[in-house]
């Protein structure tokens, strides 16, 4: 039954993932980093992720080539162009996603949406380096699971900065340095959260639930173990995120 259920959610996380891909090519996000993390978190977070996407994520169908369109201004000679661009604002401003100009949403939902991009970069790290040591054993103090951990923190790190990086410098030209110091500052602690409730959960799983039985990494089980350690990792990284914007440190999404 347990297998069952497992290869359900899984395979609607990978469904709903390829949906949203889909969708975003018709609606993309206005920060590009956006994209990748809507497919990143359906991969585990299946119909919550799809919720989210529909609730708060999802563009309106406005596509990038249009809005360059419209942002070209070379021949409009003559026309009233404070007008015009007060016109252009308003037809930017698309449906379930925050306009550039400064358009706040819900404090939930840019706070959930930090959450995401952090754990965006988890995801990919941990897919990454599960398959990888799945095949390639890495051992800390003895231990594979250690190793396995060491080795997924250190890539989750690398990915979730650089995911970082590439928002902080759409939002704000500045300089290289001053982009990746920030974005490792925002994503460390943001970063520990979720890696501290995803851990949490997967000792559970190791120490607890399976300890009389291997969980072999290339099972549906295995992998529908993940897409809850990604939820307890969002549920702990969550929290996180309102303190860091509150304290200033990072900028809501």
């Amino acid at each position: 039954m347990l297998n069952l259920i497992a290869v359900f959610l899984v395979c609607s996380g990978i469904g709903i993932a390829v949906h949203i891909a889909i969708d975003l090519t018709h609606r993309p996000q206005s920060m590009k980093i956006m994209n990748a993390v809507w497919i990143l978190s359906a991969l585990w977070g299946s119909y919550l992720a799809l919720w989210a996407y529909n609730k708060f994520g999802r563009s309106g169908p406005m596509k990038v080539e249009d809005v360059r369109m419209k942002m070209d201004m070379s021949d409009m000679k003559g026309m009233d162009m404070s007008g015009m661009k007060d016109n252009m604002a308003m037809d930017m401003a698309m449906p379930g996603e925050m306009s550039m100009q400064g358009m706040q949403r819900p404090y939930w939902q840019s706070v959930a949406l930090s959450a995401l991009h952090c754990g965006a970069g988890c995801t990919l790290a941990d897919i990454i380096g599960e398959w990888f040591t799945n095949y390639v054993p890495v051992t800390v103090a003895g231990s594979q699971l250690f190793g396995n951990w060491v080795l997924d923190f250190i890539l989750a790190l690398m990915i979730g900065v650089y995911f970082q990086f590439y928002a902080i410098r759409e939002m704000e030209k500045i300089s290289v340095g001053n982009a990746l110091a920030r974005a490792f500052k925002a994503d460390f602690f943001s970063l520990l959260s979720w890696q501290v409730g995803m851990y949490g959960w997967m000792a559970i799983v190791y120490f607890v639930l399976f300890i009389n039985e291997p969980l072999p990494k290339d099972t549906w089980i295995f992998w529908f173990m993940m897409q809850l350690a990604m939820l307890f990792g969002f549920f702990c990284a969550y929290p996180m995120n309102a303190l860091l914007i509150k304290l200033g440190i990072k900028k809501g999404m």
